[in-house]
């Protein structure tokens, strides 16, 4: 018995440590298998349910007059979504009482008539009802709601609906300078980005910066101990422009006004500071908001004064006068021996404008009234290779090199023969737009000297805190001063006593031409029955503070400058020199 109590004892033993053996095998194999080979798994699991990826962002650069008016800002708005997945509830319901909300919304403030806002109600609630047949358990019902709709909504206390918040560009001055200005849209990937304008050629200066970074957090989602949120500023850089606001506001009202009363199609003022480049207002209609872009074509949200192509016409003569002049070949008593009669140059017959020939007649008579012969006899005593210089130094055929994207170079005619030298002498055969033709015609104003236009005024840099202020950007002589001093002589008399001398300022005195260009027609000739209308110029003539161009396109009350262009030009010139502060010199 004691021999089968030993033995049973002992088979116990190697089974006691069997066990504990192969228990304490499991355990360190289980051990090794978590340590070592699933242990940098297990490792990455335990951080990613302690550490958080919070995304820092900055907003996007602001736009400011040069008076320290914000132009373009950026306003929290707030996107709302549906929980679909846990919805339950009337949907049709719903759509009706989000609908209620957002057509009150500042998005839809245009919709002023009750059956406006019908229609656009109607069509709100359609579209939520359809987000509820969408993919996705989180469709967003409505976008960009303001502070003031998001408080209306979360009123309805449905636990079903939650906000993201965002932050979209806003105008406190409307549509002020909209060419200008520009407007943010999107990519294909749907990131925002400058379009147009300042937004479009800054976009790199404007828009914001981001930064993800890595926190632990507890349970309760607090940092833990030691870990602090870094505040750096990833704002984008502000703009301030050289526009000033009443200035703005002043051209973009009389251009409204200028559009009605001569029922033109199109039209333009731009304003520049006759010493620096300044621009200090640019109008283009028609105009458009920028906060809702997509509802515009393509040729009203371009600017028009870098994009539109024109003849110039008349306004064209004073830089053939300045050649003329600066060359040598011309003063302006010399009288012109080939203006009693049209001129036939290559089987051509080429005529004035009205059809009246002056015999004889001096350059500055010529100039003043506007005589095609008298500008085609300069044109012959310059030569075309001589012509083409002088107009290409004055800048025509070449970039404006200003801060908008939408600035490209105007094509300058690839063949100049007779017939050509002779119609560029009078601005037809020949294009440019808006801003080139100011900035050659302000080479006289600025004492023959170039100055390319400035639409920024300064750059700040939210994270340095530094202001970079932008420089006046003089290039070469074009013309010596004496003979932009006797241009001016030239044009103060066109002002006097050309075709707008009618209404000649009798407070101070202008520098300036008129201009009535045809229209070219896509099927070869010219329009019939259309013009563009124009008057450029500069005062007060001795001391010139400003450089102003009012362009005005197929004017239906008169197809002539003298009676639509110049009497807007005045009308804003008037209004101008209080602004501006200027002494009357009469």
């Amino acid at each position: 018995m004691r021999e089968q109590e030993a033995e049973i004892n002992h088979s116990r033993k190697n089974i006691f440590f069997s066990l504990f053996f192969l228990g304490l095998f499991i355990i360190v194999g289980r051990l090794f298998y978590w340590q070592i080979i699933k242990g940098r798994q297990l490792k990455e699991e335990g951080e990613a349910q302690t550490l958080r990826k919070l995304e820092n962002k900055g907003l996007r650069g602001q736009i400011f007059t040069s008076d320290n008016y914000l132009l373009v800002g950026n306003k929290r708005v707030y996107d709302l979504k549906l929980d679909k997945k846990n919805f339950q509830g009337d949907p049709n319901y719903l759509a009706y009482k989000l609908s209620e909300i957002a057509v009150e919304d500042w998005r839809y403030s245009e919709a002023s008539s009750s059956v406006q806002k019908q229609e656009l109600k109607k069509e709100i609630e359609q579209n939520i009802i359809q987000k509820f047949q969408s993919k996705g358990n989180w469709p967003k019902l409505l976008d960009n709601l303001s502070q003031e709709s998001k408080a209306k909504i979360e009123s309805i206390n449905n636990q079903y609906l939650a906000f993201d918040e965002n932050y979209e560009r806003f105008y406190p001055e409307a549509s002020m300078a909209a060419h200008l200005t520009g407007f943010v849209g999107r990519d294909e990937n749907a990131n925002e980005i400058g379009r147009y304008g300042i937004e479009g050629a800054l976009e790199d200066e404007l828009k914001a910066r981001s930064e993800n970074s890595l926190f632990k957090m507890d349970a309760l989602g607090f940092l833990l101990a030691g870990q602090k949120y870094d505040s750096k500023n990833l704002n984008g850089r502000d703009i301030t422009l050289t526009i000033r606001r009443d200035i703005q506001n002043l051209a973009e009202q009389n251009l409204a006004y200028g559009i009605e009363k001569y029922q033109a199609d199109r039209g333009e003022v731009i304003i520049l500071d006759s010493k620096t480049g300044k621009i200090l207002a640019l109008a283009a209609w028609p105009s458009y908001k920028q906060w809702q872009y997509f509802k515009y074509d393509s040729d009203v949200i371009k600017n028009p004064s870098l994009t539109r192509l024109y003849e110039p016409g008349s306004t064209f003569k004073t830089l053939t006068i300045a050649a003329g002049i600066d060359s040598g070949v011309i003063n302006k008593d010399t009288t012109c021996p080939k203006c009693s009669g049209p001129r036939q140059i290559a089987g051509y017959s080429i005529r004035t404008w009205n059809d009246v020939y002056n015999p004889d007649i001096s350059m500055i008579s010529g100039y003043a009234k506007s005589d095609n012969t008298a500008m085609m006899f300069i044109s012959d005593l310059l030569g075309a290779d001589r012509l083409v210089s002088y107009l290409k130094k004055f800048g025509i055929g070449n970039n404006i090199n200003i801060d908008l994207q939408d600035d490209t170079r105007t094509p300058f005619p690839s063949k100049i023969g007779p017939v050509e030298t002779a119609t560029i002498s009078f601005g037809q055969g020949i294009s440019t737009n808006s801003l080139e033709l100011l900035r050659a015609v302000n080479v006289i104003a600025n004492q023959g000297k170039m100055l390319e236009p400035i639409i920024v005024d300064k750059v700040f840099d939210q994270q340095s805190q530094a202001e970079i202020a932008s420089e006046v950007k003089e290039r070469e002589q074009i013309i010596s001063k004496e003979s932009a001093a006797t241009v001016t002589t030239m044009m103060i008399e066109a002002a006097l006593h050309g075709e707008a001398q009618w209404i000649a300022s009798n407070k101070y005195t202008v520098a300036a031409k008129t201009g009535t260009s045809q229209v070219p027609d896509p099927n070869g000739g010219y329009k019939e029955n259309e013009t563009i209308a124009s008057f450029i110029g500069f005062a007060p003539a001795s001391n010139p503070r400003f450089t102003m161009l009012v362009k005005l396109e197929n004017p239906k009350s008169s197809p002539w400058a003298a009676e639509t262009a110049a009497p807007l030009w005045y009308r804003v010139a008037d209004k101008l020199m209080i602004l501006l502060n200027i002494t009357p010199d009469k």
